[in-house]
């Protein structure tokens, strides 16, 4: 038996240097599929060509956001009672690689004439494929998390989450330039552009699904995944805990306001003049704001802790429904006019919409977690991040609700509201109670939270 276990730690050892490698690449790799497939912004104008209905348009980050955390509930299951996690995690790579593919073949053999006709196959195919695919990347989140955590050892995890985030920038940059040039495209014609880009992001869900089969997973995964249940009174402390209610209500109204996401190039479009073609620099900006800001996030953390990155994510998403609110008005005043002649110099102006966007989802990436551990303790934070998590599935849908009062009201109604609740959500934000910083912690402890490309979602 020594010897046996000697030669298991050696096997893990020598794994553990290929497996640090591969882990960066499938982390990369993973983040560029996901730019390629923002649901609040590429699929959801995706589906705007297919039908006039807006509350339809907003059910396309309801449901990404949604099953992708339906998905973790028997995820959670499993935790507990297997070994191996690297199956588990291979097989939510290839679900969701198959997902993108049908909708890749599906969407290219498409006749743009039969659309004219009746789009609402079409408009099945990418709902279906895109529950298959959130379930399936909520399901693999905690095994492919756990074999990450595992198959690094703990002095080099520094490193590793530095080349990771560089890898993942670059590789995410990369992919939005690909959209810009396939969606930037008038010649290829709709849906075809969109077939090649989702063909693109099956490419590199399926690299990604070969490189998770390519790991050689360390004997003590089992581990690493460990998820303890809470105590029965875990959650009679956690709906008397004042604290954690107050961060409820702020993760409310912070994600409340993403309503409006689905609908910010609708508005360029019918409010600005902007073209199809523009969908790929927009993209582009989302993209860089993440990238850009994720060093500024990881400093304020550091230097103030989570709660202020947090209060600081409502201030920055707050401005991006103040900008769409004031761009047409703005674009109306006569000085404007006469030096801003040409549409495309508006329009470029309000990119910026989506350059902050993705600054505030990098913030709340980084904050949610962060803040919410240091608030829980340890053997109930399940609990804490369960009904978090609940919570925001219903929250989730709150861009249905957006695609319903433009219908009735129109898009400043719209705005409007968001800008309300975003201004509300900024006073919450006060009331969140003081915690320590985790992000040195964080970095070394070996948090594996992915980062999921401008997407802010479940904790």
């Amino acid at each position: 038996m020594p010897d046996s276990e000697l030669r298991h730690d050696s096997s893990d050892r020598r794994g553990m240097a290929l497996n640090s490698f591969l882990c960066v690449a499938a982390e990369s790799v993973s983040a560029a599929a996901e730019v390629m497939l923002l649901p609040s912004l590429i699929l959801a104008f995706f589906v705007a060509e297919l039908t006039p209905s807006y509350a339809t348009i907003g059910l396309v980050p309801a449901i990404a956001i949604g099953f992708w955390t339906l998905g973790r509930l028997p995820a959670h299951l499993l935790a507990q009672s297997r070994r191996r996690q690297q199956p588990w995690a291979f097989a939510s790579a290839a679900v969701r690689a198959a997902a993108i593919g049908v909708l890749a073949v599906v969407t290219s053999r498409t006749d743009p004439a039969g659309l004219s006709q009746s789009a609402r196959p079409l408009i099945l195919t990418v709902f279906l494929c895109l529950i298959a695919f959130s379930l399936a990347g909520g399901f693999g989140s905690l095994a492919s998390g756990a074999l990450l955590q595992s198959s690094i050892a703990s002095e080099n995890w520094g490193s590793f989450v530095r080349r990771r985030a560089g890898w993942s920038a670059l590789l995410s940059f990369l992919a939005a330039v690909v959209v810009a040039r396939l969606l930037g495209n008038s010649a290829l014609g709709f849906p075809g552009n969109y077939g090649r880009l989702f063909l693109a992001a099956t490419a590199c869900l399926v690299s990604v699904a070969v490189i998770t089969a390519a790991m050689r997973e360390p004997w003590a995964t089992a581990a690493a995944l460990s998820v303890p249940n809470p105590p029965p009174p875990a959650w009679r402390q956690l709906l008397r805990d004042t604290r954690y209610l107050r961060f409820l209500l702020f993760r409310m109204l912070l994600s409340s306001t993403a309503a409006i996401d689905p609908f910010l190039f609708l508005y360029a479009i019918t409010r600005l003049g902007a073209p199809f073609t523009k969908i790929g620099d927009y993209v582009i900006l989302g993209v860089l704001g993440w990238i850009v800001s994720a060093p500024v996030w990881f400093w304020v953390e550091r230097r103030s802790g989570a709660r202020v990155l947090l209060q600081t994510a409502a201030v920055v998403r707050l401005v991006a429904s103040a900008i769409a609110l004031a761009m047409p008005p703005l674009a109306a005043i006569g000085v404007v006019r006469e030096r801003l002649p040409d549409v495309t110099a508006l329009t470029t102006a309000y990119g910026a919409t989506f350059f902050v966007v993705g600054a505030a989802l990098a913030a709340q990436s980084r904050g949610n977690y962060d803040y919410l551990a240091t608030l829980a303790p340890h053997p109930v934070l399940p609990a804490y991040t369960g009904l978090t998590n609940a919570i925001l599935v219903i929250v989730a849908f709150s861009p249905v609700l957006g695609g319903i009062v433009i219908e009735r009201f129109g898009y400043e109604a719209l705005f409007g509201i968001a800008a309300a609740v975003g201004l509300a959500a900024v006073f919450a934000g006060g009331w969140l109670a003081e915690t320590p910083s985790r992000a040195r912690e964080r970095q070394d402890a070996g948090q594996v939270a992915t980062n999921k490309a401008l997407l802010s979602g479940p904790v």
